[in-house]
């Protein structure tokens, strides 16, 4: 706590002073004398860096980027007051002036200089890149001693309404003191260069959002190394050169300010983070506004609050595009959640099949927030089950953030999302929009839970239908069949034994005959239940026979099936045989064909069945005129299963896909 308050009483004198600074010029009118020209660069390095050093420090107070940025602040804005309070007196022989003229001559270069050489070399966590790196320390704390101690001796003025010579000035020694700033100045510039060298290997060993914070850094101190060269040897107004030294400047806290807000650099919390972002685009805007004010200025003489309103209305629109363009820079893509609800909705109705909704709202995830991966899961009695998953990178092993699906009081499924490709968490703005999307698509995820529930229903329902069917099956072929059979014979032998005449000849007869046609019945109705060559044959074998049963003189049937079916259960069996037999029954009396072929086989899709002809194809009006097709396609679907069946330019394909067993 004593290092906050500390950091916290830095960041205050720094603040106060650099205030006082620019209310004492004020004051005194003394903006356009020499001796202030650094004045505007000295008010916004204490003002901003103040603000923001204050903001790392409470939140990080061990890391030395903010104790780097207060004092800073602290020495420049101290350094700004004493500029301002030298031409405060009315003597330029008074002590407090010569005082003042002494110090501030003294020291404005050092907090100039460590911008340059030190911040860089332990931005953003505070630490030295290693341990090599403390050699550059050494070598720019050198330089900056060598040129403080040369400024200290070295003769110069203050130029105000009166002159103010530094009276620490020693004339014995200003060759010694001259060649001391200019030393110390070779050794700072190469100091510069070399922490810019080292901060811009660092950005391109990073990855991710490292990275990020380290390239904005670089880009501005470059900049602002490009600006000072430019200015040494370019001549340019007064105003661009007093424009492009104050925005080098002030662009060091806005990095690290766009680094807090976008990247959540320090951790600092959402109202702060909002607070910086507010303050960047007044900042901005009044930058903006008083370089053109300037410049217009510089052309033809601004007088009045009418001439000025002028130059406000002028710059409106660019301010718009302005505030606009800093957002997001500050805050990132911003999420409009409204837009992506809609697009989602509209993806959602385009998608026929309830199966290619969750791979949809993934897709849509991904591509509108712009995230590593979306994954859908269906929240089910035996765990989660993954509906739909999308990646953008394949390999990506990002931590995934999980946002539960509620409807209705009931925890129905999932929604796993990675990152930003760059980022290590998801912030507040993009938190709500996920959480937003989530309750979109918890409705669609019960839905296809309520419709996977019925399906299972339906699955059980058929499975408990042809175990029924078959024991029905085996009861009428092993106990009822038989025993009709028997009583015929026994029938059979009471009228061998009666004379030819006897009157119950013929009503022996007619029992015999319709004993007979029971049987049939029997033997029909136990074949509709389950067909007895799955029972003696199995699925190949009732194929198999099924296909030489229907070969003719006229249409040759052919079949490729696997030897091992066993991984099928009985509704599965009973389906692709039923499929297969109505496939074959409409070859034989509709599709006029010479060859038909029978394939079965088992992969990664589940049970394929397919029956190709090469007859004259389906007429238009197929699927409305028998009930095969219908029979065939509700065969599938009652187990979950896929069918079609289309004309090809060799005759005709039905195909179904079945599951293996089923769930």
């Amino acid at each position: 706590m004593t290092g906050r308050l500390i950091a916290a009483g830095l960041a205050l004198f720094g603040l106060l002073t650099g205030v006082a600074a620019a209310i004492v010029t004020e004051a005194l009118d003394a903006w356009g004398y020499s001796g202030y020209a650094a004045m505007p660069l000295d008010v916004e390095i204490a003002i901003f860096y103040a603000a923001m050093g204050f903001l790392v420090t409470w939140r990080k107070p061990r890391n030395l980027v903010g104790w780097a940025l207060v004092t800073i602040a602290a020495w420049d804005g101290f350094m700004a007051l004493m500029t301002a309070l030298v031409g405060a007196f009315d003597s330029p022989d008074d002590p407090a002036a010569r005082l003042f003229e002494a110090i501030q001559h003294a020291g404005w270069s050092p907090p100039i200089w460590a911008i340059a050489t030190l911040l860089p070399l332990i931005y953003p966590d505070g630490r030295l890149p290693s341990k090599r790196w403390w050699w550059a320390v050494g070598f720019a704390s050198f330089g900056i001693v060598a040129y403080l101690v040369g400024g200290t001796l070295s003769e110069g003025v203050h130029g105000s309404k009166y002159t103010v010579h530094n009276p620490a000035a020693v004339p014995e020694l200003q060759g010694f003191a001259t060649f001391l700033v200019e030393t110390s100045e070779v050794i700072l510039i190469a100091a510069s260069v070399i922490a810019l060298i080292g901060l811009g290997v660092r950005w391109r060993r990073s990855t991710g959002v490292q990275a990020r914070r380290l390239s904005l850094l670089f880009w501005v101190l470059l900049f602002g190394g490009a600006q000072a060269v430019l200015r040494n040897f370019v001549a340019m107004p007064i105003v661009v050169d007093h424009i492009l030294e104050v925005l080098a400047a002030a662009l060091v806290p806005t990095a690290v300010a766009v680094a807090v807000t976008r990247d959540r650099l320090y951790d600092l919390d959402l109202a702060v983070r909002r607070a910086i972002v507010g303050l960047v685009v007044t900042v901005t805007l009044l930058a903006c506004y008083l370089g053109l004010y300037a410049s217009l200025s510089f052309i033809t003489p601004i007088d009045t609050a009418f001439e000025a309103g002028i130059v406000g209305a002028a710059i409106f629109p660019i301010a718009l595009l302005l505030t606009r363009w800093v957002r997001q820079v500050a805050w990132g893509r911003r999420v409009d959640i409204v837009e992506a609800v809609t697009a989602l909705g509209q993806r959602m109705r385009d998608r026929i099949e309830v199966s290619e909704v969750p791979a949809a709202v993934c897709e849509e995830i991904v591509n509108s927030l712009h995230l590593r991966f979306a994954r859908l899961e269906l929240e089910t009695p035996d765990g989660g089950r993954t509906l739909a998953e999308v990646r953008k990178c394949a390999d990506d092993e990002a931590e995934p953030v999980t946002f539960v699906l509620w409807h209705r009081g009931t925890v129905v499924g999932r929604l796993l999302v990675g990152a930003p490709e760059g980022r290590t968490h998801l912030d507040e703005m993009l938190t709500q929009a996920l959480a937003s999307l989530a309750d979109q698509v918890a409705p669609v995820v019960a839905a296809l839970r309520l419709d996977e529930e019925l399906l299972r229903s339906r699955e059980q329902l058929v499975t408990a239908r042809e175990e029924e069917r078959g024991r029905l099956s085996r009861d009428l072929h092993d106990d009822v069949g038989p025993t009709l059979a028997g009583i015929r014979l026994q029938l059979d032998a009471v009228r061998a034994k009666l004379p030819d005449d006897a009157p119950a000849i013929e009503l022996m007869d007619r029992a015999v005959t319709a004993i007979h046609d029971a049987l049939g019945i029997v033997r029909r109705v136990a074949y509709r239940l389950r067909p007895p060559e799955l029972e003696t044959l199995g699925l190949v074998g009732a194929l198999r026979e099924l296909a030489l049963f229907l070969s003719a003189p006229t249409l040759k049937v052919e079949t490729q099936l696997p030897d091992d079916v066993s991984a099928l259960s009985q509704s599965i069996e009973v389906a692709a045989y039923r499929i297969v037999a109505e496939a074959l029954t409409n070859v034989v009396k509709h599709a006029k064909a010479t060859s038909a072929s029978v394939s079965l086989s088992i992969n990664g899709e589940g049970v394929v069945v397919e029956i190709q002809d090469d007859g004259v194809g389906l007429p238009t009006d197929a699927g409305s005129r028998g009930m095969g097709l219908k029979f065939m396609a509700q065969r599938a679907q009652e187990i979950a299963g896929q069918f079609s069946c289309q004309s090809t330019e060799h005759g005709t394909l039905v195909r179904a896909v079945l599951p293996l067993r089923n769930r």
